[in-house]
């Protein structure tokens, strides 16, 4: 049983920042993912500058800043059209919903051509100004194999390559599609898509309407991929490269200094922000960087936790959750993920975790296995119980603690 979360304005974008408790939110998406050591520094200045200096990697390789007004949120939009990094009309770049494999044309397993297929896709999407009506939260992604297996990228369209092809997967339907068509079929879909406003991802049935509805009848069902963890991407990665991840919660401006730093001089000067657990992946790097704020081996207990903003920045929260989930990863097990959520809406991480925790006015809310707009199965929970639960994981968790539970 699940309980719709207490949604609150938007997920804000360059032209569509959002209100905070710290000010107003705003979101750069670099192109293809792939930030340049200038570039870079453009970013952090302008967090100093118009916003409070924070910067956050979100779940769509967006770099987040906070802290600004309408006024510098509009002063930033131009800064970034100026720096390369979006296109100064909003409708443009609202359809560049784009991710791309944080290893695209790097990785030596992995498809060669998909950097070319995420150009076309972007240019295509870039000039279909008759491309409207598609949600907010839409997004294509193209996966290529190697280290990053089927299945990484979540989205509602997704060209994924399959031994020496490509397939174009929309909802529950999968069409083997030649490199040169992907993008006008992709292009298609998205238009007979925004004609319905939903979303595949939610409901796969989507995908199966718009196929028929292009007559691309040899669309057949798409096998699920297989299970599997996202792979670890702090340390030494496939093709030269390096991965460093954030701890959740914000960085400062000064942290993506040094970070465009270190790519120059241990580096070629670029770097790709990933969509995935709040990576930055160096390029031609064989060296983790020795930064305070960054996580590079992979057994620390940090790359397995979701934390939002929590109640420093965001109204809807009930708790300053990134210091509660600092303070429970030593006793994280081996293996296991914690998400914790400063209110049902879970926006650092959409899906379910071994530990959901969901901060309440007296406590904690839990969920096992579950997500943050889940039912908890106990309330009111304090630190001290929880760090206890964390320790003792797995066991079994549906037995309430304090007498405050609801129906799971």
């Amino acid at each position: 049983m699940t309980t719709a979360p207490s949604v609150r304005g938007w997920c804000p974008g360059l032209h569509t920042p959002m209100e905070a408790a710290d000010g107003w939110l705003v979101r750069v998406r670099p192109p293809l993912g792939r930030l340049s050591a200038a570039q870079a520094r453009i970013v952090a200045r302008a967090a100093r500058v118009h916003g409070n200096g924070l910067i956050e990697l979100t779940s769509r390789g967006n770099l987040q800043l906070r802290g600004l007004t309408p006024r510098s949120a509009r002063a930033f939009a131009r800064d970034m059209a100026e720096a390369g990094l979006a296109s100064t009309d909003a409708a443009t770049e609202a359809r560049r919903g784009l991710l791309l494999s944080p290893l695209a044309g790097i990785d030596p397993d992995a498809a060669p051509d998909a950097p070319a297929i995420m150009q076309a896709l972007d240019a295509a999407l870039a000039g279909a100004a008759s491309l409207r009506g598609l949600p907010a939260k839409f997004v294509i992604a193209v996966e290529c194999g190697g280290y990053m297996p089927a299945g990484t990228l979540r989205a509602d369209i997704v060209v994924r390559a399959q031994g020496t092809g490509w397939l174009v997967v929309c909802g529950a339907r999968a069409l083997p599609c030649p490199a040169a068509a992907i993008a006008p079929t992709v292009l298609a879909l998205a238009h007979a898509l925004a004609a319905s406003g939903g979303r595949p991802l939610r409901d796969p049935a989507l995908g199966t309407q718009a196929f028929a509805h292009l007559g691309l009848l040899e669309a057949t069902q798409a096998a699920p991929p297989a299970a599997h963890n996202i792979p670890c991407l702090a340390g030494p990665l496939p093709g030269h490269a390096m991965g460093a991840v954030l701890p959740p919660g914000p960085m400062e401006a000064d942290l993506l200094d040094a970070v465009a730093q270190w790519s120059m001089q241990a580096g070629n000067g670029h770097m790709r922000i990933t969509p995935l657990r709040r990576a930055i992946v160096f390029e031609d790097c064989a060296t983790a960087p020795p930064l305070p704020g960054l996580i590079t081996h992979a057994d620390d207990p940090r790359l397995r936790i979701s934390a939002c903003i929590g109640a420093r920045g965001c109204a809807c929260a009930a708790r300053d959750v990134i210091a509660d989930a600092t303070l429970l990863a030593p006793a994280l097990p081996a293996r296991a993920t914690l998400h914790v959520s400063g209110c049902p809406k879970g926006c650092a991480h959409p899906g379910p975790a071994d530990i959901t925790l969901v901060a309440q006015v007296d406590g904690y809310g839990l969920c096992p296995h579950g997500r943050a707009a889940d039912t908890p199965v106990d309330n009111g929970l304090s630190l001290a119980q929880i760090q206890h639960i964390v320790r003792d994981w797995p066991r079994n968790l549906t037995t309430p603690r304090n007498g405050r539970t609801q129906p799971a």
